[in-house]
């Protein structure tokens, strides 16, 4: 009898027991610092654990999330959506070639009547510091991937305070869901960079992937009580399912560090960076116009009329030389309509436009890069539906924004539309004479997969959307700006960072949830010029507009971008001064913001009181940031945004007095 019940107990266990025993036909890729366990088994996949340096990321029971999904298009519209529990598990094959393991792991899918295989491969190399993830398949002729989720991983939960971080414009950081998700879509706004991390403070997890051209994707977390799930999405291209053959055109990665996400970020972000075609070049080697290097403070007119104008120029009296202005509504129509309909000017803008400029100002007026309103007259007479992105049932991609109008996104591609666009700037630069033009949505809104018929690119996602823009903006910047033009973005996602000499960066999500994190200065800081922080709130006396400025200082931005009638108020007095204050700081600090690195902002231990700001976050009043100069020199900037002085203790022990509404630096030891 107990031995019956013991026979019974064990085939109860068999499938926990299984899952962490080491069998001998398993498969283990290992070098000094990771090592991987998968199941030998030729019934089904199973990745057993994930070791970095002795620690086991996966769940003691390994990761039990399906690895990979796909959906296909067939000839006839089929339109299948494959996990592994629908096809045929081959088993895996392990080799080694000069010094790199490698393991595979196939599936057959089951199209017309045929098994095609599915194959998944990890590879690490001997000095790697985690595998590389890459899939591709076999597919009938007439058939094509739309759309592969790969890597999908399910890692442990961290202990304690757990939190998660999106390059959404500088960075988002969340509370970890244990039943939702974070996820971000590259390139945009909501997807700076292709990196999204898990930490506690202590520890960190984090995706990234080696994609070199920008193709379209999201990368996320997901929560599943005491488990998340990382994972890559792709709106895949047609062109990579050419001749019967499927493949994912980049690696993604899986990493642990032991130690803060700034640190982590560095270690497994810069290496890739620092080889990409957008970022190779530092920013003290790029040729940018040298007033934009040293404009430490914008603002934002928007309209031409007498109150603004007026407003302006008592800020430039006031600010003096050097501000660059973005300049709004300067349009003859409506924001936000009627394009890319603008030119003629409203009645006394190319006057304004001089008399900025005698008093030291630099003018870049808006234009939009993307979108292109189909009631305007050149929609028809420009051929416009012939530029328009297509989704796959060949309807237009259209967004509405406050102005009420509908727009409809615009195919880079499209020779039409980089016609329209170079005329565009050939005429401000020409008949306006101003210092170069701020093209928005191209760094800050989505890439859409665009399936027209008859474009030059290949149906769905893949790289042509960034080629495209890089090949419009090169054409334009080589035939119509000069040294002293310059070409400016909304947002700063990377893969167009060298086609700008400065990124806007105002579209964080912040609330008393979300905390805004710098995300984007720890990783390219030293790469490009950016400025501001959000978008500035209608009210500045509450403290929101002088946290904007200390951060914004501290962060390695540029000031200000803020409207000029609003800051101009009698009621703004301090924001105007604090404004003015910092300004003036940061004329001093170009070693540091033109060209050297951001490593981490700190709140100083000692006299540091703690405030709310409305529609932020609470923050001390005095903060600080730690940066290396060009030259390798370490420095702390301090801000006090209160009306009072404070005496505060330094991450290194260092004790001092931080005045009332005023910055300082501190210089370290070599």
């Amino acid at each position: 009898m107990k031995k019956r019940l013991l026979l019974i107990a064990l085939a109860v266990l068999s499938p926990l027991l299984g899952s962490a025993q080491h069998l001998e036909d398993d498969f283990v890729l290992k070098n000094d610092k990771v090592e991987l366990r998968f199941g030998g088994s030729d019934k089904n996949y199973f990745f057993r654990y994930f070791y970095f340096d002795g620690v086991n990321i996966l769940p003691s029971s390994g990761s039990n999330t399906h690895p990979w999904e796909i959906t296909l298009l067939g000839p006839r519209g089929e339109n299948p959506t494959l996990q592994p529990r629908y096809t045929y598990y081959q088993g895996g094959k392990y080799e080694e070639k000069d010094g790199v393991q490698t393991v595979r792991f196939t599936w057959n899918l089951v199209i017309e009547a045929g098994e095609w295989p599915l194959t998944i491969s990890v590879s690490l190399g001997p000095q790697d510091k985690t595998p590389n993830w890459n899939i591709e398949a076999s597919l009938p002729e007439g058939w094509v991937v739309t759309k592969a989720d790969y890597p999908r991983i399910s890692v442990k939960r961290l202990e304690g305070d757990v939190k998660g971080i999106l390059p959404f414009g500088y960075g988002a950081e969340y509370n970890m869901p244990t039943g939702g998700q974070l996820q971000m879509r590259y390139p945009s706004c909501t997807g700076v960079l292709q990196l999204v991390m898990m930490h506690n403070g202590k520890q960190t997890v984090a995706l990234t992937t080696t994609d070199k051209n920008g193709c379209n994707k999201n990368l996320g977390m997901k929560g599943e009580g005491q488990s998340v799930v990382f994972y890559q999405s792709v709106t895949t291209s047609y062109a990579w399912s050419d001749e019967g053959h499927f493949s994912l055109p980049w690696s993604a990665q899986l990493y642990y560090e032991p130690q803060c996400w700034e640190e982590t970020a560095r270690m497994v972000y810069r290496p890739f960076i620092e080889q990409s075609k957008w970022a190779s070049t530092p920013l003290k080697d790029r040729k940018i116009a040298s007033w934009v290097k040293n404009a430490d403070l914008w603002l934002r007119p928007i309209d031409v009329d007498e109150k603004m104008t007026g407003a302006l120029y008592k800020a430039l009296d006031y600010y003096g030389k050097g501000v660059g202005l973005h300049w709004y509504f300067w349009q003859h129509l409506p924001y936000d309509t009627n394009y890319p309909d603008y030119l003629p000017a409203k009645p006394g803008f190319e006057e304004a436009v001089k008399k900025a400029q005698k008093m030291g100002a630099y003018v870049t007026p808006y234009i939009n890069g993307r979108l292109w309103d189909p009631a305007n007259h050149t929609y028809e007479e420009l051929n416009g539906k012939e530029a328009s992105c297509r989704k796959p049932d060949g309807s237009l991609y259209t967004e509405v924004y406050s102005s009420k109008v509908i727009n409809t996104v615009t195919c880079p591609s499209s020779p039409i539309w980089q016609d329209v666009q170079y005329d565009l700037n050939r005429r401000i630069l020409s008949e306006l004479g101003t210092d170069g033009i701020y093209i928005d949505q191209i760094g800050c809104a989505a890439s859409e997969p665009c399936y027209a018929e008859h474009h030059s690119h290949p149906k769905g996602g893949g790289s042509w959307w960034p080629e495209a823009y890089r090949e419009m903006l090169t054409k334009i910047r080589t035939e119509l700006y000069d040294s002293k033009h310059i070409m400016t973005t909304e947002e700063c996602v990377e893969c167009y960072i060298d086609l700008f000499d400065m990124m806007l960066v105002v579209n964080s999500p912040h609330s008393p949830g979300i905390k805004m994190v710098p995300l984007f200065p720890v990783l390219y800081s030293d790469r490009c010029i950016y400025s501001g922080f959000t978008y500035v709130p209608w009210k500045l006396n509450d403290g929101s507009f002088n946290y904007i400025t200390m951060k914004s200082l501290l962060w390695g931005s540029q000031l200000g971008w803020v409207s000029p009638e609003l800051l101009m108020r009698d009621e703004n007095r301090v924001e105007q001064e604090f404004l003015k204050t910092l300004a003036e700081f940061r004329k001093g600090q170009h070693d540091l913001v033109l060209g050297g690195r951001f490593i981490r902002e700190f709140a100083p231990a000692g006299d540091n009181p703690v405030v709310d700001i409305p529609n932020y976050q609470k923050t001390n009043v005095v903060m600080g940031a730690e940066w290396v100069s060009v030259k390798g020199r370490r420095a702390y900037m301090l801000v006090n945004m209160s009306a009072e002085d404070h005496i505060v203790e330094l991450p290194d022990g260092q004790t001092l007095t931080v005045k009332a509404y005023s910055a300082q630096r501190v210089n370290l030891p070599k």
